[in-house]
């Protein structure tokens, strides 16, 4: 089984996000930054980057 690194800015958001979702429970400021990561990964996987 081989993990690859994200390709795309969209993928790096997406991974990024389960991060800093999962995190929060932990670091409270990182719930903050959550729902930006989320909005960042929809516009940027509809324009395809």
């Amino acid at each position: 089984m081989n993990i690859s690194m994200p390709k795309t800015i969209s993928g790096w958001c997406m991974w990024l996000f389960f991060l800093c979702f999962g995190l929060a429970a932990f670091v409270p400021i990182l719930g903050t930054i959550a729902p930006w990561l989320a909005l960042a990964y929809a516009v940027l996987s509809l324009i395809g980057m």
